[in-house]
């Protein structure tokens, strides 16, 4: 995969709507526009996932607390109003809700091949 969504840049003078618009070509670009992506972390497991709507990152979970259909939480998201991401470091081995990585992290890791279809 080429390098280039590592070029996407994350600045604060950035508008949720521009950013998101970067991402959705990028998207196009690789064919992976509507696709979710299975990605690893830190030996945990998360879909990402860009539409006409929103980027989206989130934690799967092994877990039966999640209702059906879930699959987990949301640890980045981009849409054409907000841009959140879940940067804090995990503060307890079992703190299941921080990922550790910003939107930045996310898609240079989606650039680097660090997923699965």
């Amino acid at each position: 995969m080429p390098n280039s969504m590592a070029s996407i840049r994350v600045t604060r003078e950035d508008s949720p709507a521009e950013l998101l618009g970067r991402i959705q070509a990028r998207y196009w670009e690789l064919g992976l526009f509507g696709s979710p992506l299975t990605l690893t972390h830190n030996g945990e497991k998360y879909l990402a996932a860009c539409d006409d709507q929103a980027f989206a990152v989130y934690r799967l979970v092994d877990q039966g607390h999640v209702p059906p259909g879930r699959p987990g939480w949301p640890v980045c998201l981009v849409n054409a109003e907000a841009v959140v991401d879940e940067t804090s470091p995990p503060h307890l081995a079992d703190d299941e809700f921080a990922s550790g990585l910003s939107l930045q992290g996310w898609l240079d890791l989606i650039e680097s091949g660090g997923i699965k279809f």
